[in-house]
């Protein structure tokens, strides 16, 4: 022991092993939770599309969906040759 006793930051933090572990561990979850909701934004936007092929339509423009807390915003391509034409304005 020093001088003056035991060192602030000793006492702050007792095991910094511990403790970086726990922050990859956490990391590594938030990461996970973040591609399982994308996961879920494309299973929403599959579902969209086999409604849509069910009832005998098919997407002409991309599909694009947004999540309403992180703004984050999903797309499902259409092919070129399947777009619709744009109407012609006067």
């Amino acid at each position: 022991m020093g001088k003056k006793g035991l060192n602030p930051g000793v006492a702050r933090h007792q095991d910094p092993t511990f403790e970086k572990v726990l922050g990859n561990f956490r990391r590594e979850a938030r990461e996970l939770k973040e591609k399982r909701k994308a996961a879920d934004a494309f299973d929403c936007i599959k579902a969209i599309r086999f409604y849509l092929r069910m009832n005998g339509y098919e997407p002409a423009e991309d599909i694009a969906i947004r999540n309403v807390y992180t703004r984050a915003v999903y797309r499902s391509v259409v092919p070129e040759e399947k777009r619709a034409a744009r109407p012609k304005t006067r």
